[in-house]
């Protein structure tokens, strides 16, 4: 099991996009993000070396759909043995539109 953190870039990214309070309009917080996705991501990649790698086996991905951020993909780097950090995420901008233009089963 590999212990898993935080990056500084991806902290300073989660607080940029969310800030610490929800808005008036209902727009998620920084700690809704640390507490939801975040927090699966950390889990996650704890078993880093069951996760696929595409080009550098040093870093891997993880998708996570998350019910209030939509569709996540984190991105995790080997930076010491045992030891991975979280270095970024991107959201998909375009989630909540294809689920809503999907046609009922």
């Amino acid at each position: 099991m590999f212990e898993v953190r935080v990056g500084e870039a991806a902290a300073e990214k989660i607080t940029a996009a969310y800030g610490p309070e929800r808005s008036a309009a209902r727009r998620p917080s920084e700690w809704d993000f640390w507490s939801g996705p975040l927090a699966a991501a950390l889990i996650g990649f704890r078993d880093f070396e069951n996760l696929l790698f595409s080009l550098h086996p040093e870093i891997r991905t993880l998708h996570i759909v998350d019910p209030v951020f939509g569709s996540l993909v984190f991105a995790g780097v080997l930076v010491e043995p045992g030891v991975v950090e979280i270095a970024d995420y991107e959201v998909d901008p375009d989630y909540w539109a294809m689920i809503e233009n999907d046609p009922n089963d």
